[in-house]
């Protein structure tokens, strides 16, 4: 994505802070689900264009040692974080066709100031980073598949 956009890359903070996982999140990371954690919602945009929606996970006990700046990325994409540094481990990519039933498509609508949109696809993966994990899942909107599909076709 960033090789796309170029220059009008821009990682857009919807929200940070300490909450809940939803049922599914907290399994996927081994934490009961009313434990809190950081939550982080952002958009990755090229320019106005949102093309991404990515939601992060990250139970308390992560956010100390390589992952304690998590709270503190700003307009930082985590990828930039994850892959710097340290050693990173993912585990398998989960990939799922989103619809108007889904509570990820739902809310990603939500922020889109959308009624509907298309079918959606994400994927999530769990991160270890020194034996810390976290979970990334990240929501492909039209603006991303139009534009893969432009390059695809030499535009």
């Amino acid at each position: 994505m960033r090789e796309l956009a170029g220059e009008r890359f821009d990682v857009r903070v919807i929200g940070e802070g300490w909450g809940r996982p939803w049922r599914d999140e907290a399994l996927r990371v081994r934490e009961r689900a009313r434990r809190l954690a950081w939550v982080r919602e952002v958009m990755l945009c090229c320019g106005d264009e949102p093309w991404i929606h990515a939601r992060t996970v990250a139970p308390a006990a992560v956010l100390t040692g390589p992952l304690r700046r998590l709270r503190y990325l700003g307009r930082t994409p985590i990828g930039a974080m994850l892959f710097g540094r340290h050693r990173v481990e993912r585990g398998p990519i989960e990939v799922a066709r989103l619809g108007a039933s889904d509570r990820l498509y739902r809310r990603t609508v939500a922020r889109l100031d959308a009624k509907s949109a298309p079918v959606l696809w994400a994927r999530r993966s769990a991160f270890s980073v020194a034996g810390r994990g976290l979970l990334v899942t990240e929501v492909f909107l039209p603006g991303l598949v139009d534009a893969v599909g432009r390059r695809g076709r030499g535009r």
